[in-house]
């Protein structure tokens, strides 16, 4: 009589069958560990370097008006953030004071004059009469000098009234530049003080000045820029999101900053219209360079490494990590040296798990 194996005994082989057939079935392909990885094709080209930076706007010229006169300010002609044109009357200033101090010199002067033109006819008399004995020496000597004195005295009383006609214009105050006025603080009726009391700001912003730095580094692009009359300047705003102007790099600073190793430039901008205002923070594109005939990738397939930059290439279906030097950039475009490279595939935005040796399979090109 045969015995009937339990059924537990059965099901054991049929289900290790099974396990070894699924591991079978989902046995990791070479394709399938391969990296998935993007490229594209090193290729030649011009490429203008270009290096971003923060600038600041900076009137071309900015003047505080002051009084050169004290008295009681009669009329204010502007008003605030009125644009004027150099000559236009700004203010006045109650000229009664000044106006009465030249009518006094003037007659004072008259005075003077008339006092004059009678020594120097004492003195044109009394030489004849000298050489006749009629008149002694110390007589003729005594006419003389109060001539002389006459005229000193005419002389100061001229300079006192040309003084007090300088005072009488300084009571009209007139825009010394053309540009923007300020915030206006006083009001007519208010007094005035000589050389204390200021009346307004102005600021000429057309041409504008943009100040900015850049490393050191840079220098030699700025000189070149300078005598060749070639550094390009491209003014957005803060967010870079809007372009504001163009301009060209006018003026570097006689001095590297050695806390920052950096170098302060200044670029002129014509501000027609007037976009750009004095103390406005705004991004800065200074255009060092250009590049003929270089070799260029997307930015993205530049990698930085302890040695310095390098870029991966594929050889049989793996990573094979190239070192390159670094050139410039200019958005989102790389120049790098490398003349072997041209033609070769690089990866674009590796993959955090890439190393050299790994395999890759490319999915877009």
């Amino acid at each position: 009589m045969m015995r009937s194996l339990p059924v537990k005994s059965l099901l054991l082989p049929v289900a290790a069958a099974l396990i070894l057939a699924g591991c079978a079935q989902h046995k990791p392909s070479h394709k399938n560990t391969a990296l998935p990885v993007e490229t594209t094709t090193v290729r030649t080209g011009n490429l203008p370097i270009v290096v971003n930076t923060l600038g600041q706007a900076v009137a071309s010229h900015s003047v505080t008006i002051t009084p050169q006169v004290s008295g009681i300010l009669q009329k204010v002609a502007v008003h605030s953030g009125q644009v004027v044109q150099k000559g236009q009357l700004l203010f006045q200033i109650d000229p009664a004071t000044p106006a009465a101090q030249v009518a006094e010199d003037q007659a004072n002067l008259q005075g003077e004059m008339a006092q004059e033109q009678y020594d120097d006819a004492q003195v044109k008399a009394y030489a004849p009469l000298l050489s006749k004995d009629y008149v002694t020496r110390q007589t003729v000597q005594q006419a003389q000098a109060q001539a002389n004195t006459a005229a000193a005295t005419v002389a100061a009383d001229q300079a006192a009234l040309q003084a007090a006609r300088i005072t009488l214009t300084e009571t009209r105050i007139t825009a010394p530049i053309s540009g923007s006025v300020g915030i206006l603080s006083l009001k007519s009726g208010n007094l005035v003080t000589a050389n204390s009391t200021a009346l307004v700001t102005i600021n000429q912003i057309q041409p504008i000045y943009v100040q900015f730095s850049l490393p050191e580094a840079y220098l030699d692009d700025l000189h070149t820029a300078i005598s060749n009359h070639s550094g390009k300047v491209a003014v957005w705003d803060e967010n870079h999101q809007t372009r504001i102007g163009t301009g060209t790099v006018t003026v570097i600073d006689n001095t590297v900053n050695t806390a920052s190793a950096t170098v302060t430039a200044r670029a002129t901008l014509s501000n027609q219209p007037a976009r750009l205002w004095p103390g406005e923070y705004v991004q800065v594109e200074f255009t060092a360079r250009e590049l003929h005939h270089a070799f260029i990738i997307p930015a993205t397939a530049l990698q930085q490494g302890v040695s310095g930059p390098y870029v991966y290439t594929i050889k049989k279906d793996k990573a094979i990590m190239q070192a390159v030097q670094f050139l410039g950039q200019n958005g989102k475009q790389v120049a790098i040296a490398g003349s072997h490279l041209l033609g070769e595939r690089v990866i674009v935005g590796a993959p955090t798990r890439l190393h050299p040796g790994s395999e890759v399979r490319v999915i877009k090109s």
